[in-house]
């Protein structure tokens, strides 16, 4: 039930296709088994013209025996075409429902924080989406077809064979009881052994994604084997997954061809005999209809068992969808959210006694910084100090408490989400690139953008100088994840893109620690003219790119240590002045 509750919604908007379906299945059963009711009349008409005395005309009327064809005739262009309609109604909702169950699943993706992407793996996520989501479609689909048939069947069948006999028809429903029973007591461990097999599906491609998406390291440390010895295990160890799945699973068919057979049986030996018997009013055409409905009930007594198996499927893929779709963000938009324009926010930003930890470790610890619109402002510390956790907080990648971060005066809590990110152009520590052109890539923060501002962007970055490297210049493909591209390159290409949209406040997270120091340079000065007016936070290693900056915070373990200018940190002769001294003496070790 817990199953129905959860396609309900979605279907509900094609109601009127269920329904029409649905509607269609008495008609199109009542038409089938019409078939056998005049086919009987037909049989009885012929035996009683052929029992005639001699003499008499033994022919059968022709005329009522040609309208009993004629009329078989049309119940099955009737029982062709409704068949078709139910078809067409309920499996083309059920292609919707599915449509609309992916796009809110995608959605509900897109929404998540980073927190539910470090807990879930990527293939395991792909794995629900995409098989998870088709095995509920079935739900959605086949599964009310083949139910709203069969129980059409039994009922319109059922009381037609108890109107013959209702002896032979009470006979008959005995072996139906027995697998109603059978079906109740399989179709549990049918469910379990199916969620086992699917949560070693979503293994397995977590373990494929993250090869593919690993092959160069794999390679560099000769570990193809080893992966492969993996991926062999956890591949068998899915088949033998689905191997008792569909052990128990084999129980199933076997036990309705067994009751149809028993069932086929008990027709003809009780059938017989009560044909033969001389006290018995059951003529030859009753028992040719009563074997036609007893012949239509064998495919719905199959059915069953394969409604009972695609059910429990279904069902331990609407659990594991569910878990995507009922997990919730740790960032969620304001109730009442400050909607000032975009471009009237300045960039004023003020950290007061931030604290943050991951899983109960404390990261950072009582950090206030202030940055006036249009300044520079640099972080450096050690590794591990909490410096990029402290950037990520600002566009609200990691979720902050109410009152600690505010732009131009307003929390960042009351921030729309989408009007706080479009003010921010933020370039991680780990630049990803799209598995498109330069181009796009370049443009991705914007609808449309202009071809002057992707060349302006990737001038200031430093790409431009690059491109002669490629053929096709702007339009040439960077691979997955940019994998044409030098790291230096992929850094400069998500620096243009963040320039492109023309933010208040720009973030760069260590953004050029991959390019050559005199490059660095280059591309700083070019910053510095481009980004007068927009507030800059750097997060770097290297102190020669943070030189310019107004003000910087040395943050050490979670805490900021040091404050000022870079001649007033020097004059302090702490942790700063070590760093610097310590760089200084490692640049001229490289220049000899």
């Amino acid at each position: 039930m817990n199953s129905i509750r959860f396609i309900l919604p979605f279907a509900k908007p094609y109601r009127r296709r269920y329904l029409a379906g649905i509607l269609m299945a008495p008609l199109s059963i009542g038409s089938l088994l019409a078939i056998p009711w005049l086919t009987g009349k037909c049989v009885d008409l012929l035996r009683e013209s052929m029992s005639r005395p001699e003499g008499v005309n033994s022919l059968p009327p022709l005329d009522a025996l040609k309208i009993l064809l004629l009329l078989i005739v049309c119940f099955a262009c009737i029982r062709g075409i409704t068949l078709f309609a139910i078809r067409w109604f309920i499996i083309s909702a059920s292609r919707k429902v599915e449509f609309d169950l992916r796009d809110r699943l995608f959605s509900h993706l897109q929404g998540l924080d980073q927190g539910f992407y470090n807990r879930w793996k990527t293939g395991d996520i792909l794995a629900r989406c995409t098989q998870d989501v088709e095995r509920v479609r079935i739900l959605a689909g086949p599964i009310i077809m083949y139910s709203a048939n069969t129980a059409c069947m039994l009922v319109i069948a059922i009381p037609l064979m108890l109107s013959i006999s209702i002896k032979l028809t009470l006979l008959l429903l005995i072996p139906l009881s027995l697998l109603t029973l059978s079906v109740r007591k399989i179709g549990p461990r049918v469910h379990s052994a199916v969620f086992k097999a699917q949560e070693t599906l979503s293994d397995l491609s977590s373990l494929s994604q993250e090869d593919f998406a690993g092959i160069r390291v794999i390679k560099s440390f000769a570990q193809e084997e080893a992966e492969a010895e993996r991926f062999r295990k956890l591949s068998g160890q899915y088949v033998d997954d689905n191997l008792e799945a569909a052990r128990i699973q084999a129980w199933m068919q076997p036990l309705v061809g067994g009751v149809n057979e028993l069932s086929l049986m008990l027709l003809l030996l009780l059938g017989g005999w009560y044909l033969l018997d001389a006290g018995s009013d059951l003529t030859l055409g009753q028992f040719i209809q009563f074997a036609g409905y007893q012949f239509q009930l064998i495919w719905p007594m199959i059915s069953i068992g394969w409604v009972v198996n695609q059910f429990h499927r279904a069902s331990a893929s609407v659990v594991r969808v569910k878990a995507i779709l009922e997990s919730e963000s740790n960032i969620n938009p304001p109730a009442e959210p400050s909607r000032p324009e975009a471009d009237e926010l300045k960039g004023a930003i003020s950290i007061r006694n931030l604290d943050f930890s991951y899983n109960g470790k404390k990261v950072l610890s009582n950090v206030s910084i202030e940055v006036p619109a249009g300044h520079t402002v640099a972080i450096i510390g050690r590794t591990g100090s909490g410096k990029s956790t402290l950037i990520k907080t600002l566009p609200r990648m990691l979720p902050v408490a109410d009152g600690k971060i505010s732009i131009d005066g307003i929390d960042i809590n009351q921030l729309p989400i989408g009007l706080l990110r479009k003010a921010i152009g933020f370039v991680p520590q780990e630049s990803f690139l799209f598995s498109r052109t330069i181009r796009d890539n370049i443009g991705f923060g914007l609808d449309e953008p202009s071809e002057d501002g992707i060349l302006s962007a990737a001038r200031i970055s430093g790409l431009e100088k690059d491109l002669d490297q490629f053929p096709r210049g702007y339009d040439e493909l960077v691979g997955e994840r940019g994998v044409t591209l030098s790291g230096g390159q992929k850094q400069r290409a998500a620096l243009a893109r963040a320039l492109l949209v023309r933010p208040s406040i720009l973030l760069l997270d260590d953004s050029l620690s991959a390019v050559d120091t005199q490059t660095e340079k280059e591309i700083l000065a070019e910053l510095r003219s481009a980004t007068d007016l927009i507030t800059t936070v750097v997060v770097a290693q290297r102190i020669s790119s943070i030189l310019h900056a107004d003000r910087i915070y040395v943050i050490d373990e979670g805490e900021v240590a040091e404050q000022g200018t870079h001649k007033e940190l020097l004059e302090k002769d702490g942790l700063y002045a070590e760093t610097y001294r310590l760089q200084l003496l490692s640049d001229e070790l490289e220049d000899m």
